[in-house]
């Protein structure tokens, strides 16, 4: 019998081990590779419940400003560096000829931008501020870029002849060594777009009242120039450039050429005289030949100059701010109409007199006036029934002196409101970036109309605005909840609320509940709004809706970080410093709002770390950009005419500690001397408690003591009683017994 022998293998270790580790591996891969495809998922449930969490809530408002403002550490000053020397927020003096403009810019030059479709540049012309994404703010190289080049305002026109062989100076301006009587004629001169027919021999008679057949000719030879010019204006510039800056700008230039020939020397200003001499006077031998003395003026007057030389303002631009008070219609009859042209001309007349004094300006003819609700529609019926002074700003032109009086043509003469022309800063000012030269004059503009106008008017304004914004966001939120509450029942409906809500977790009632809720909360926070203005945030709807609130008036509430002065433009603001404020306000989150004023409270402490209790009424005029430590931040810029400054007597003392008031300040002595006892609201109310309580005692007491003694005194006046005595009830019983009462 043969056995067969059978050896069993033994099992290999080796494949074993690295089969376990196999599948180890590949259940770690499945492990990841589940975790990697339910991470979103869970991500996105969360950030999905976080979302409802915040609808429940709905902390309004939230608000997220990257990437203009730097991410990690709040704690970051969000100032620009105090060596910044342009900030943007002050236009710079590129138009005064005698300081260099500190944007690489030839001051005798003016930038040219890229102008908006419509109003601001020529119609088909689009502009760099529709592209999309970010605008940059500035530019770091000198060089411009290719949309950006600039130009002399008057190349259009064709050129005056040269004073000089060897003048190499600009020729708009006079030079330096110009002799006024000889080598420098102001007649002949072109300066801006604005001058109308410049070398026309006017035969305007300056000094007499009224106006000869010859003057009214002329007069209309130079309304019709207005018109012609206005009309082609356009086609004289290049395409880049912003035909409306072009236009109002060039109505400060020849003034401004006049400020800097008297600043120089080169420009005598005469005081008014009349055309009556003195015929024993044996130095004068005809009115020509008088000649008085220089006024002794501190500054420019641009009155006073063209009182002074009558003769080189016909027809120039100039700027008038005054009180206007129409008073008759004063018709001028063309003897030769072309097609198109009228043949009557409609001026309402009236008196422009200073702000401050009242005195007499000029005698201004006006054709037509916009005020806040025409703006872009100018009026031609006036009101003179109520002959009211209206505050205005005339740009006209110069036409001739009627007595010592000048005589200024304006076409359309702007109402000068406590509200700003939004309509004008939304076409002619681009946001997130500086102010740049093409919005100088509206910035100056709308400065001055806001210190001219009521400071209290504004804030009514601004308050009765807010109030209407509030109503807005109510409205939203109603219409908002319509709408959710409209979805969830067309999903109830359609058997999709699954869909909406995955887990199914919450029942149609449960969500129409959670709607009901939210609406409740919003409407109550508004309403809590309207009867509390102050607790308003201001701040971050302006910044999420610049475009609703640019060149609208807000009010807003903060301290100051910063408070820096610059000189205002010469031309443009008479040279008047113009003050640089950086507000914080409880809502901003650490961002600032820039605020520039040309008037700060009486002992305002400007070189103060932080000063508290500041509240300025201003207008939204864009959203600037400025460069901060590391990059570019975001920043509303506001114009206000004045701000108001209310500190507590702890926060006099706290500045006075700094060294921010001079020894003899009235308001730090006032300050100490409401300091000695200070009494809180709580000690007031417990006082007021207590006394009401002792008085309330005594007289309680009075009372009681009154009532005792009327009773004691009824009881002393109250007659005894006799009828029945101890006697008697006892006398009876001993007078019928047999037996006498026992004695002893």
């Amino acid at each position: 019998m043969n056995l067969r022998t059978t050896s069993i293998k033994r099992p290999d270790c080796r494949t074993d081990a690295e089969r376990i580790r196999g599948i180890r591996r590949a259940r770690w891969l499945v492990i990841s590779a589940l975790v990697l495809l339910l991470a979103p998922v869970a991500a996105d449930e969360r950030a999905r419940r976080s979302g409802a969490g915040a609808e429940e809530t709905d902390d309004f408002p939230v608000f997220n400003l990257e990437p203009l403002l730097p991410r990690g550490d709040v704690s970051e000053s969000a100032l620009p560096p105090v060596n910044d020397r342009d900030s943007g927020v002050i236009p710079g003096l590129s138009r005064d000829p005698a300081k260099t403009d500190s944007r690489d810019v030839d001051p005798r030059t003016r930038p040219g931008t890229s102008g908006r479709s419509g109003t601001s540049g020529r119609a088909g012309t689009t502009g760099d501020s529709e592209s999309p994404g970010y605008l940059s703010p500035f530019r770091d190289d000198p060089a411009p870029p290719r949309h950006d080049r600039s130009f002399p305002l008057r190349d259009p026109f064709p050129p005056a002849p040269s004073r000089r062989d060897i003048d190499r100076t600009d020729p708009t301006l006079p030079a330096e060594d110009a002799i006024v009587a000889e080598g420098f004629d102001w007649s002949l001169q072109p300066v801006s777009l604005a001058d109308l027919e410049v070398g026309h021999p006017w035969a305007f008679e300056h000094s007499k009242p009224n106006l000869s057949e010859a003057e009214i000719e002329d007069y209309i030879r130079l309304i019709r120039a207005v018109k012609d010019r206005k009309a082609s204006i356009g086609l004289n510039l290049p395409d880049d450039v912003n035909i409306a800056s072009a236009w109002e700008s060039a109505f400060y230039r020849f003034a401004e050429a006049r400020r800097q020939a008297w600043v120089n020397g080169k420009l005598l200003l005469q005081p008014g005289r009349s055309g009556l001499l003195n015929p024993f006077d044996g130095s004068v031998l005809s009115t020509a030949d008088r000649i008085a003395e220089p006024a002794n003026l501190k500054s420019y007057s641009l009155t006073a100059d063209m009182q002074s030389h009558p003769s080189d303002f016909v027809g120039r631009p100039v700027v008038l701010y005054g009180l206007f008070t129409p008073s008759v219609i004063n018709q001028l009859q063309a003897k030769q109409t072309l097609e198109g042209q009228k043949s009557v001309y409609k001026l309402q007349r009236g008196f422009l007199r200073n702000l401050s004094d009242t005195a007499n300006i000029a005698l201004v003819d006006a054709e037509s006036y916009v005020d806040y609700d025409s703006q872009k529609e100018a009026i031609e019926a006036w009101p003179v029934e109520q002959r009211i002074s209206y505050p205005v700003l005339i740009k006209g032109w110069f036409i001739k002196t009627m007595g010592e009086q000048p005589l200024v043509y304006c076409d359309v003469v702007r109402i000068l409101t406590p509200r700003p022309y939004d309509e004008y800063i939304c076409d002619n000012v681009h946001n997130r970036r500086r102010v740049s030269d093409d919005e100088s004059w509206l910035y100056y503009e709308t400065l001055r109309q806001l210190q001219i106008t009521s400071s209290k008017i504004q804030t009514g304004i601004a308050l009765a605005d807010q109030q209407l914004r509030v109503e807005t966001l109510m409205h939203e939120v109603r219409e908002k909840a319509t709408a959710d509450h409209t979805l969830l029942q067309n999903a109830l409906r359609n058997g999709t609320l699954a869909d909406v809500d995955s887990q199914d977790s919450k029942t149609f009632q449960t969500r129409l509940t959670r709607l009901e809720r939210q609406l409740d909360q919003r409407l109550n926070r508004y309403r809590e709004y309207q009867q509390k203005p102050d607790t308003f945030p201001i701040f971050v709807d302006l910044f999420q809706h610049p475009e609703r609130w640019q060149g609208h008036l807000v009010t807003l509430r903060g301290h100051v970080r910063r408070v820096t002065s610059h000189e205002g433009d010469p031309g443009l603001f008479n040279g008047q410093p113009l003050h640089e404020l950086w507000l914080f306000t409880d809502d901003s989150q650490h961002n600032p709002t820039v605020i520039v004023t040309p008037s700060l409270p009486d002992e305002f402490p400007r070189n103060a770390d932080v000063v508290d209790s500041v509240t300025v009424t201003g207008c939204l005029f864009k959203m600037y950009v400025y460069k901060s430590q590391h990059e570019n931040r975001l920043a509303p810029l506001l114009l206000a005419g004045r701000i108001e400054w209310n500190p507590t007597s702890d926060q006099i003392l706290k500045l006075a500690d700094g060294g921010n008031f001079a020894q003899g300040s009235r308001l730090l002595a006032n300050a100490k001397a409401n300091s000695g006892r200070p009494v809180s609201d709580t000690m007031l109310l417990l006082f007021g408690f207590v006394t009401l309580l002792a008085t309330m005692t005594v007289w309680g007491r009075v009372q009681r003591d009154r009532r005792e003694h009327q009773r004691l005194m009824r009881l002393v006046d109250e007659r005894p009683d006799f009828r029945q005595t101890s006697q008697d009830m006892y006398s009876g019983p001993f007078a019928e017994s047999r037996f006498e009462p026992t004695r002893g």
